[in-house]
């Protein structure tokens, strides 16, 4: 929309040169002097984004930009500021007691967990709410970090399916943490169940320097996997680390129109700009129709309410209406008769339709902290955030981290309308959450952010191996990569992220970290780890100076 309000704005000009040349006689051979006219000059039609509105721009602040979302931001800002219900949903009994069930049935353990799992609860992943954490040390289990598997194809793992599982159900129904930890070759033989793999991560540093000579620090992952308890990989195989994400806010995501997102798209690159967000068109597993993709890391979920049955499923074990199969592959023969030990009936679910459907709406609900650094007695925002917004807008981060967004219509579950005691047709929308201004800084896009990687099967002090107990898999990238396809984002292609809550992330957990595996620390090493489509915006970064860069890390920082 800018480049056609431009080119607009350029023959407006242009016409107005050709008129006064004319005036002056500049292009006629005539010796009779024409009569000066005044020139109609046609008023521009208003630019509008990709919502409908007048676009923003790097040096006006909107009157309500504070509020992050809409009518259902809260301002806390204490370590549960992600854990808030809105105030609409406060004010409404039914709603109140159904944030309620959602939240106790989110962080307490559920029965029929496993038979492979990775936590016991979603609590136990999603830390108040917020982002995961990683390991201290490699001798510590993942928890709410895991490595999602398959080959570089994009193909599922035969053996272990497109998650590693840490912990067999032992490790988390019992007093005994370590019983359920995986042992190498210890469930081939199908009669003793333990966890799949056992991966961790190891840190090289990466020193740097900014053009004005001040120096920096990343630290670069690598990752080992150990332990395989039902035999090797495929022999094409790839790891991608995926730390927890918060999730806030993410009803208001799923309710911005499709064309809205589709409209920011530009897979080809037309308009020569670097940026080539790519949508990602996924299956909704309920109705079976191609939709836009929006949460998870890759995109690769088009609504709430397959994300958590996913989640379910893939980290607790827990089958569903959308996942009614355990987690186990066909070679997992251990998994299987675990399985088969649960108490239930037939292919009945291990959560039932309305529980879900309570989870999908506390998930759906959660409010949105506003923004901090507004004084909203006097209307005014810190000049550090201003100058901060203007270097974010101004080095091109807004070209991927869209920063406002309007919703339409927030639909209510696919699983039917919640009562208090079950589930009824014809749900009805949720008002709270449609037609909405809010500012989440995405376009819930896939951008290649470069980077390649390379797996090895090594010993410990680094020699090729082939196979054995000792012989462990390590996977090193260069960039943001992980070199594993999923849906149609390939093996360096990620989401947006939305930006919403991020200044808040170590307030709510201080040892919480950012980007899709948590390797950075701040948001600095998250800017300086761009790459790609974003290497242009990361540069732009660098070579602003000290006092520049302060004040955009601020400005992320009241977000």
């Amino acid at each position: 929309m800018a480049m056609q309000y431009k080119k607009i704005m350029l023959s407006v000009i242009t016409s107005c040169l050709t008129l006064t040349l004319s005036a002056c006689g500049g292009g006629s051979d005539s010796a009779t002097p024409t009569s000066p006219t005044t020139p109609t000059i046609p008023t521009p039609t208003n630019p509008k984004d990709h919502s409908g509105l007048a676009p923003l721009t790097a040096t006006t602040i909107q009157p309500n930009e504070h509020l992050a979302g809409g009518d259902v931001t809260m301002f806390v800002k204490t370590k549960d500021a992600f854990s808030q219900r809105p105030v609409p949903v406060s004010d409404d009994f039914r709603s109140d007691g159904f944030f309620t069930s959602g939240d106790h049935l989110f962080r307490t353990p559920h029965k029929g967990i496993g038979p492979l799992v990775n936590a016991a609860s979603c609590q136990g992943c999603h830390h108040n709410d917020g982002k995961g954490i990683l390991p201290e040390s490699i001798n510590e289990p993942m928890t709410s970090i895991f490595l999602k598997i398959g080959d570089i194809y994009g193909n599922e793992d035969p053996i272990y399916g497109d998650q590693i599982q840490t912990y067999a159900e032992q490790s988390l129904t019992t007093s005994d943490v370590k019983s359920g930890l995986p042992q190498h070759n210890g469930s081939i033989n199908g009669d003793k169940l333990f966890g799949e793999a056992y991966a961790y991560i190891e840190y090289e540093k990466i020193l740097g320097q900014y053009p004005d000579g001040t120096n920096y620090e990343l630290r670069k992952p690598t990752y080992k996997v150990k332990d395989l308890s039902y035999g090797p990989f495929n022999d094409k195989v790839a790891f991608s680390a995926r730390v927890a994400p918060a999730i806030f806010g993410s009803g208001l995501l799923e309710a911005i129109p499709a064309q809205n997102i589709l409209a920011l798209a530009d897979p080809l690159d037309k308009d020569k700009d670097g940026i080539s967000g790519k949508a990602a068109m996924v299956t909704n597993v309920m109705t079976k129709k191609v939709e836009l993709g929006r949460f998870a890391y890759k995109a690769q979920n088009p609504i709430v309410l397959q994300q958590i049955s996913g989640a379910y499923r893939g980290d607790m074990g827990i089958t569903n209406k959308l996942f009614i199969e355990e987690s186990c592959t066909k070679q997992q023969t251990a998994c299987t008769l675990g399985a088969e030990k649960e108490i239930k009936q037939g292919n009945e679910p291990d959560i039932v339709d309305r529980q879900l459907a309570l989870v999908e709406f506390y998930n759906k609900v959660l409010a949105v902290p506003a923004r901090r650094g507004y004084d909203r007695s006097t209307k005014e925002w810190q000049s550090e955030i201003i100058a901060g917004r203007e270097q974010f807008f101004n080095t091109g981060c807004v070209d991927c981290h869209t920063p406002r967004h309007v919703t339409g219509t927030a639909m209510g579950s696919l699983l039917g309308k919640l009562t208090l005691t079950e589930l009824l047709p014809d749900p009805k929308p949720l008002a709270y959450l449609s037609n909405q201004v809010i500012y989440p800084y995405t376009d819930l896009l896939l951008h290649d952010m470069g980077g390649s990687c390379k797996v090895t099967r090594e010993l410990a002090d680094g020699t090729l191996c082939s196979a054995g107990e000792l012989c462990i898999y390590v996977q090193r990238c260069e960039g943001l990569a992980d070199d594993l396809p999923q849906g149609n984002a390939t093996g360096t292609e990620w989401k947006t992220p939305p930006l919403w809550g991020t200044g808040l992330v170590q307030t709510v957990h201080p040892k919480a970290t950012f980007m899709h595996d948590g390797r950075a620390r701040t948001h600095e090493e998250a800017i300086l780890w761009h790459g790609g489509e974003s290497e242009a915006s990361k540069d732009k970064f660098m070579a602003l100076t000290a006092v520049q860069r302060q004040q955009l890390l601020a400005f992320l920082g009241s977000l």
